[in-house]
């Protein structure tokens, strides 16, 4: 092969692998977590202009990494390691900061109430991460799903499995001290981009003030109310100015998924952390 061909193909390589990172998801923000430009105000961060989050089913896409989740027998304490493909397990040194945390763990229940939980696993020297599981979880069968980037290439993983119920059944939910008022969509047909305005109160419709919240003022899961690990969407809000008011609105930018009806959680800080869900319904 002469030189001016072997230059031809690195070329080419090169331009295919950049487009083909570029497909890669950010699940909060953007496609890829390379490209994110956060807006920054006072410390916490926004989305960027043009940027949304996707629903993405892990199993589909098929990452280089498998979730492996354990339970103790109590069902209040969990573990999971992370495969790569050559069968070894991610260290925590491997394992990019990403919102203040390095693991985002999201458990669903599966049936009941599909009550939820954000969690951090805590690595440990022996490539297990380690998490105590809420109360609400416990006793019951669940859907994980994983978020993180690869500290070395920056790339977005996602990784999904299920979690067989061990222990005694799940205390039931505490009602939420704050409220999601109303949520309102620029548009709901399926495979549109929308802007989700989800407006909030304080306990019988006082002031609330946002603290943040993983480097956020909150933090949004979307998993359909219909179809068992059918995937999730993990958005955090853009800056449109309501983010601050007594009764303060918080916008989140998605691809919608398929037409359907999904559950959206909200993750927040008002000096406690606290989850809030409502419905959202995705038409055809």
């Amino acid at each position: 092969m002469t030189p001016q061909r072997q230059t031809l193909l690195i070329t080419l390589l090169a331009v295919v692998g950049f487009f083909g990172l570029r497909a890669l998801p950010d699940t909060q923000c953007a496609f890829l977590h390379a490209d994110h430009q956060p807006i920054v105000v006072d410390g916490v961060q926004f989305c960027g202009l043009n940027e949304e989050a996707n629903f993405y089913s892990p199993k589909a896409l098929r990452f280089p990494v498998e979730l492996k989740v354990g339970l103790s027998a109590d069902g209040a304490q969990g573990e999971l390691r992370l495969f790569k493909e050559d069968g070894h397990p991610y260290y925590g040194h491997e394992v990019a900061v990403s919102h203040t945390q390095k693991v985002h763990l999201h458990l669903r229940q599966v049936g009941g109430v599909r009550a939820y939980a954000h969690l951090h696993p805590v690595p440990g020297d022996d490539g297990f991460w380690r998490f105590d599981v809420p109360t609400r979880l416990r006793g019951t069968d669940l859907e994980a799903y994983v978020d993180f980037a690869d500290v070395r290439t920056s790339r977005v993983m996602l990784a999904q499995t299920e979690i067989k119920a061990t222990g005694s059944a799940a205390t039931p939910i505490v009602p939420g001290r704050n409220a999601i008022v109303s949520v309102e969509a620029s548009t709901l047909r399926a495979g549109d981009s929308a802007t989700l305005r989800v407006q909030l109160s304080g306990p019988e419709g006082k002031p609330l003030k946002l603290l943040p919240i993983m480097g956020a003022l909150g933090h949004a899961v979307v998993f359909s109310a219909e179809r068992r690990l059918a995937g999730y969407a993990h958005m955090h809000p853009t800056l449109e100015g309501g983010e601050y008011a007594p009764n303060p609105t918080l916008s989140f930018r998605l691809r919608l998924p398929a037409a359907g009806t999904y559950d959206l959680w909200l993750n927040l800080n008002d000096g406690q952390e606290e989850l809030l869900r409502t419905t959202l319904v995705v038409t055809p």
